[in-house]
């Protein structure tokens, strides 16, 4: 851009009269200073004769490197590369000006070229860095602007935590326009979840007693009758009880596993039944370890958790040689590797609950009919035989996990792998 103003600024001074004449100062004191790089000569047009030239040129000729010429168009000129007297690269701005027949002056305004340069990659490196700092700011203006239109959804997810860890009956506060329907159905689906579990509860409860006082009765008449098969009829009756109970149990259960928000802190459950047993059972040492968070939650209901490991305490204490262990961990893969997962199940948490004895423990080839419903494999211990199975059903119906194997203690390792949360 300098070079183009100043072929038209010594244009005017040489034309400015009839005459031919020297143009004075073009208001840059570097084409002054001898051999500085920046030069200007005015020609005839056979390019060879010298009219006029600068002072820094020290009355020497420019050397134009051939195959340099680059054309430009609008009539701006072309552009060449050359070298001064002193042997340096210049950059050469040439444009031919013709007054006439025989008038035509070609004019040359020359840059140091590696002065040039440095000015190029100074621009360069000035360009680069505001669009960076201009890619900063939008980045950042961008992340601003996300997060700004997130909130609405990240204050949705705590509100639905806040009812999944029992914290809230419902989704609460106020949302834009595009979620809210959202938050009124999923409130409407809340309630209308509780109102028909608790209907559920309410006919299981009935079914049951309905059913368990004329089974008494008949169980009764037919224990106080003289019929030649009065034992096998009592037999079929507690079978029928045993059946009618196994599936109030699994819909009982199942209304539980279902209830959105029912959580229960595993630590205290866990110590209040190993102090439990330790007094039902004085000749057993029953030891506790817990290496989960205390805050660790099973998402499910207190009695469900006390139901499965009091069964499982209580079986490790009568097998027992002296010592029983209970230990709570917590972990996100347990259940993963277990058993076959939903989708993105595997981030959910999980909590592992063990219980191990220093007993006989039973062979592999029996872990299965052991977990068999009423079935005992030593009649000289009490019990019905239903605990185990009992366990099983429980875990089953929230998607968790129970496994039996040789413990390290010598006896029988029970596992429980169970749905958990952790409390905020």
């Amino acid at each position: 851009m300098v070079l183009k103003m100043l072929v038209g600024e010594l244009a005017t001074q040489l034309f400015s009269s009839e005459e031919l004449s020297r143009p004075g100062s073009l208001g840059q004191p570097r084409f002054e200073l001898p051999l500085s790089g920046w030069y200007w000569t005015v020609s005839r047009s056979n390019k060879d004769e010298l009219v006029f030239a600068s002072l820094s040129l020290g009355g020497e000729n420019l050397t134009v490197e051939s195959q340099s010429e680059k054309q430009y168009t609008g009539g701006i000129g072309r552009y060449l590369m050359g070298k001064g007297p002193d042997g340096k690269r210049i950059r050469i701005l040439e444009r031919e000006i013709s007054f006439g027949p025989d008038q035509s002056y070609y004019f040359r305004v020359t840059g140091n070229a590696a002065e040039l340069d440095e000015q190029i990659r100074s621009f360069e490196n000035r360009a680069w860095l505001l669009m960076v700092l201009f890619g900063v700011v939008l980045l950042t203006a961008s992340l601003l602007l996300v997060r700004t239109a997130l909130r609405p959804l990240t204050k949705l997810q705590r509100r639905v935590r806040d009812v999944a860890i029992g914290k809230s009956e419902a989704i609460v506060g106020s949302y834009p326009v595009e979620v809210d329907g959202l938050v009124e159905e999923a409130n409407i689906l809340i309630s209308s979840n509780k109102e028909t579990l608790e209907r559920a509860r309410t006919q299981l409860g009935n079914l049951a007693h309905a059913l368990k006082t004329p089974l008494s009765v008949i169980t009764n008449e037919v224990r106080s009758s003289d019929l030649q098969n009065a034992d096998m009829l009592v037999q079929q009756v507690d079978v029928m009880r045993d059946q009618i109970q196994l599936y109030l149990d699994r819909a009982r259960f199942a209304a539980r596993h279902n209830t959105i928000g029912t959580v229960t802190k595993a630590d205290p459950v866990l110590k209040k039944l190993t102090g439990v047993m330790s007094k039902i059972h004085p000749e057993k040492m029953v030891d506790y370890e817990c290496s989960a968070d205390s805050d660790i939650c099973f998402r499910g209901e207190e009695q469900d958790l006390e139901e499965m490991i009091g069964n499982l305490v209580d079986n490790a204490c009568k097998w027992a040689s002296s010592r029983v262990v209970v230990s709570l961990t917590e972990g996100l893969e347990e259940a993963a590797v277990k058993r076959p997962q939903k989708k993105n199940a595997n981030v959910r948490k999980w909590l592992s609950i063990i219980v191990e004895d220093d007993g006989p423990g039973i062979s592999e080839g029996k872990i299965d009919e052991a977990l068999k419903r009423g079935k005992r494999l030593d009649e000289s211990k009490p019990g019905s035989g239903l605990g185990l199975s009992i366990v099983t059903e429980i875990a089953n119906l929230y998607q968790g996990t129970f496994s039996l194997e040789r413990a390290s203690l010598g006896g029988l390792r029970a596992e429980l792998v169970l749905p958990a949360i952790k409390e905020e």
